[in-house]
């Protein structure tokens, strides 16, 4: 039978040994572009999408979150820098999820979409702004969101145009955690 003493020592051994989890921001970077200071410049999107202006909300999504989280120091469009991030908006869906069944008051909206699902789908590269090489691409990243329609009809742009934020938002974040962590 094991000794207290024993027992003792190898709960210390354990708990010396850690649980296996490291938070991110205390790590060594593996990714030689996670350089704490070096310079990005953010190329305007390029939208291939029938939905107009879907670039510029993709852009500035992206533009906020390497301001906030990023250890990289941001440069306008035209300046030079270290790394240079472009991407490509491919796909805009949005469809119908649902159909409203109405009743008395609500006959015009009868057969009309009670939810629907924007769907977009967009494909980024990391190019070294010295060389224009490609070190990171990032093809097909696909992000999806459903809302609940008002059957006041006024308020459906309105309502995709908050759907397309926070898609914007979600890409930007998922992307640049991605890029930070230097999954390849």
């Amino acid at each position: 039978m094991p000794s207290a003493t024993s027992f003792l020592l190898s709960s210390c051994l354990l708990l010396a040994s850690g649980c296996g989890y490291h938070r991110l921001d205390r790590q060594q970077r593996a990714a030689v572009w996670a350089k704490q200071g070096e310079t990005i410049r953010l190329a305007r999107f390029r939208n291939l999408t029938p939905r107009l202006g879907l670039e510029d909300r993709f852009t500035k999504a992206l533009e906020n979150r390497v301001v906030a989280a990023s250890p990289w120091r941001l440069v306008a469009q035209d300046g030079a820098s270290r790394w240079v991030l472009q991407g490509t908006l491919e796909e805009y869906r949005s469809r119908p999820l649902g159909l409203t069944l109405g009743n008395n008051k609500t006959q015009a909206s009868v057969g009309s979409a009670s939810r629907v699902e924007v769907v977009v789908v967009a494909s980024v590269e990391l190019l070294d702004g010295q060389t224009g090489v490609v070190v990171l691409s990032r093809r097909g990243l696909t992000f999806s969101n459903q809302y609940r329609v008002d059957q006041n009809f006024a308020s459906f742009d309105s309502r995709e145009l908050e759907v397309i934020e926070s898609l914007a938002d979600d890409f930007a974040e998922s992307f640049l955690t991605q890029l930070l962590e230097g999954i390849d």
